[in-house]
């Protein structure tokens, strides 16, 4: 389809664009990422949803709260935004040359206008679904609730209050979104620059705020100085997906001074991208605080999981440390010790059957009538087997 002679300045500034991004973030090595990411997302909340049902169905009537639902509706949100990015990754820029094709400039103002809307819910329900999981362990605390109720409240209104101005940027000229002369957007439309970084900064903040709600409420339970710090760093663990909304921060503060996102956007003759922009693209790292926020609300609610299978592991371990260590006496003329170091065999001659006590003698081993304990740095362990 051949392009009118004015619209070419626009579509070679694109075209620039999406060369400097393609340098670093192809897309066939960019698109498996998602695909990967996506999948352990999709995995974490399933395996969320029957450790609930699992350990929880004895002693709650319904296992399943409300910090269940929002990361569900999380979950359906990034998946949906992960198939998106596949369509615009197929069908249009994917964030390669344009080619000056009119339709994949087109294809990718949409996506990159639906990305903005959706991807402000969610955010959202992934935050309210930690707050809400939060609710659930430290709830009994009255000053807890509240400042949970607090943030409930904004998270909530900030996911609404963004989605909207997005949606409404532009009033009743939603075209101007993808059009391919964008210049007229100057006079219709907000600055989508402002409002890329409020949002950013915001989410940084709130994830902040969220995060650190419950770990004064941690220092308070009754429980081992070593457990209290397991339990924050489980806790803290979201501070991933909250570095890379730093990232993003950061991409678009120099980004909207260097003029982008402005609506006509052009680059001048000679322009030199900053390195900054060259390394950062702004729509893998909103893919990957998405993803990364996904697993960090799953993994908490994962701790009644990991408990059962440590102490599996380590009733495991002792029966076969066990076996392994209380083997039977030596033979006949053996000193009834074995190995070298702290860890030694005592051979301990049974006591007869017709009361006669008999002292501990470690050469017990010959009468064929021993028990052998094991002596671990000075104490003495647990009796296992017998020899007769």
């Amino acid at each position: 389809m051949p392009v009118p002679i004015g619209q070419l300045d626009i579509l070679k500034a694109q075209e620039d664009l999406n060369i400097v991004w393609m340098a670093y973030y192809l897309v066939s090595t960019i698109l498996p990422i998602y695909g990967v990411f996506c999948g352990v997302g999709i995995f974490l909340t399933v395996l969320r949803i029957w450790v609930r049902i699992h350990f929880a169905r004895e002693t709650f009537r319904n296992p399943l709260g409300l910090d269940d639902l929002f990361i569900v509706l999380g979950l359906i949100v990034v998946s949906t935004c992960t198939g998106i990015q596949f369509y615009n990754g197929l069908k249009g820029t994917g964030g390669g040359p344009a080619n000056k094709q009119e339709q994949q400039i087109i294809i990718g103002h949409k996506v990159d206008y639906t990305m903005l809307i959706i991807e402000k819910l969610a955010f959202g329900f992934i935050k309210l679904s930690l707050l809400f999981f939060f609710r659930r362990i430290f709830g009994f605390w009255p000053s807890f609730r509240r400042w949970n109720n607090i943030l409930i409240g904004l998270v909530a209104a900030w996911t609404i209050a963004f989605a909207l101005a997005d949606l409404l940027l532009c009033g009743t000229h939603i075209e101007m979104h993808w059009a391919i002369d964008q210049a007229p957007g100057k006079k219709y439309c907000g600055s989508t620059g402002a409002l890329l970084i409020a949002f950013a900064i915001t989410s940084v903040l709130t994830d902040a705020m969220v995060l650190s709600l419950p770990l004064p409420y941690i220092g308070k339970l009754q429980m081992a100085r070593a457990r209290k710090w397991a339990a924050s760093f489980i806790f803290l663990l979201g501070g991933i997906s909250t570095l890379a909304g730093v990232f993003r921060s950061i991409f678009l503060c120099v980004s909207v001074s260097q003029g982008w996102f402005g609506w006509g956007y052009k680059t001048g003759p000679g322009y030199v991208e900053p390195l900054v922009l060259q390394i950062f693209n702004p729509t893998f790292w909103v893919m990957m605080e998405m993803y990364l926020g996904t697993w960090a609300a799953n993994l908490p609610a994962l701790a009644p999981l990991m408990r059962s299978m440590n102490a599996k592991y380590r009733l495991y371990s002792s029966t076969v440390y066990r076996k392994l260590s209380f083997t039977h006496a030596p033979g006949s003329g053996g000193t009834g010790r074995k190995g070298s170091g702290p860890d030694e065999w005592l051979t301990v001659a049974r006591q007869p059957e017709s009361g006669n006590s008999s002292s501990l003698n470690e050469n017990a081993g010959e009468n064929g009538n021993a028990l052998q304990v094991r002596i671990e740095s000075g104490h003495m362990s647990d009796v296992d087997e017998f020899r007769v």
